[in-house]
């Protein structure tokens, strides 16, 4: 005989199905869906959609498409996908390895996640004696122009989601270093995958340089990147050191990835 808590059991595993269920199906288009789509793909009522999607909207895992009556992903699942790529990217393996770096140039080191487009900070190395850049934050898509790993972030995407990157961007002037013009950002993004490194002196920020190095897949592929920031003076009369220590590190924490080195 089947106990009042087991069937209270499976209709709370059928609940948290459905809701997930919901989640992966409105993640599955791009446009968003609206609750009549939502109900055919999950195999439920309109009203059962209704109470579903209800959930999600109010813990900010779905938002909804003003106007219109479309449902997109929220802000919350933004949220867990940075925690992801912190969980898995910066391992306490990594982590030491940042630290090292962080003490042999005597500067903030960052380790940052390249997801759909976007520029995730995933680790932060500094101390007292080496502070972080006050004005870092987390996304990054109105500076990519500006910052060392938002160039490695663009130089790395396919030439059709560059272009719509391109196109589909404004770019402000954070001073007056910065690369604004389209013309001129392919040339420095042509320049940063010959190199593979990128480098920003006084783009993001005045009196601020910062120089960045891949961090690849087992596969080649570009994932993130090690970054350093110091001064923009510090900068030029240290830019060999600099150089090479981010591109030795970046190397190490790929290794890292999956306990090979990368090809």
């Amino acid at each position: 005989m089947t106990t009042a808590m087991e069937q209270e059991g499976r209709s709370g595993a059928q609940s948290v199905e459905r809701v997930l269920g919901v989640l992966e199906a409105i993640a599955a288009s791009p446009a968003g869906l609206e609750i009549g789509d939502i109900a055919d793909v999950v195999g439920v009522s309109t009203s059962t959609a209704y109470r579903l999607v209800g959930v999600l909207h109010r813990q900010g895992y779905v938002r909804r498409q003003a106007p219109g009556h479309r449902y997109l992903l929220g802000s919350t699942v933004g949220l867990l996908g940075i925690a992801l790529q912190q969980q898995v990217l910066a391992t306490p393996a990594v982590q030491r390895l940042l630290n090292a770096a962080r003490d042999e140039l005597r500067a903030p080191v960052y380790l940052t996640a390249f997801q759909g487009g976007e520029v995730v900070v995933s680790h932060i190395s500094d101390s007292p004696e080496h502070p972080r850049i006050g004005q870092l934050h987390v996304g990054f898509a109105e500076a990519n122009h500006a910052t060392a790993f938002g160039k490695l972030m663009l130089a790395s995407m396919d030439p059709g989601d560059l272009d719509d990157a391109l196109e589909s961007t404004e770019r402000r002037a954070l001073t007056r270093h910065s690369i604004t013009s389209t013309s001129g950002l392919r040339g420095e993004l042509a320049r940063v995958r010959r190199e593979q490194l990128a480098i920003e002196v006084e783009e993001y920020m005045p009196l601020l340089a910062c120089i960045a190095a891949p961090v690849r897949s087992a596969r080649g592929s570009t994932v993130g990147a090690v970054s350093v920031s110091v001064s923009a003076d510090e900068f030029r009369s240290r830019a060999d050191e600099l150089e090479r220590v981010v591109r030795r590190t970046a190397w190490h924490v790929s290794s890292q990835r999956d306990g090979s080195h990368p090809s």
